[in-house]
């Protein structure tokens, strides 16, 4: 596999690679450095989610062809990213959401 190919996956292009690293990024952070307005135990299961949201966001989509017609009679081919939804998919995104609503029931009640 080329190296590139592999880094341009990684590219922020689409809003849920960023929540990937986002909530990666600040989920590796509150496991290591100390929190001081909150507990870590309160700020971990939010950032988990929006990671766990992100990945199933992305696993939920992929590159699909398209063919439109425009106004002139001209046809216009492509790919664009649309939304296939599968079982680990929605299984992750699910649980982002629980574990973002859970993250933040308990920052609100700490």
């Amino acid at each position: 596999m080329d190296l590139t190919q592999a880094l341009k996956s990684l590219a922020l292009d689409q809003w849920y690679k960023l929540l990937v690293w986002i909530g990666g990024l600040a989920t590796l952070g509150s496991l290591f450095i100390p929190v001081k307005a909150f507990s870590n135990s309160s700020v971990l299961p939010l950032f988990a989610g929006l990671f766990f949201i992100g990945l199933g966001e992305w696993a939920s989509h992929r590159k699909a062809p398209y063919e439109r017609e425009t106004p002139h009679g001209s046809t216009v081919r492509g790919w664009e990213m649309q939304r296939f939804n599968n079982l680990p998919g929605n299984l992750m995104s699910i649980i982002g959401i629980l574990l973002v609503v859970y993250g933040a029931y308990s920052i609100v009640t700490a």
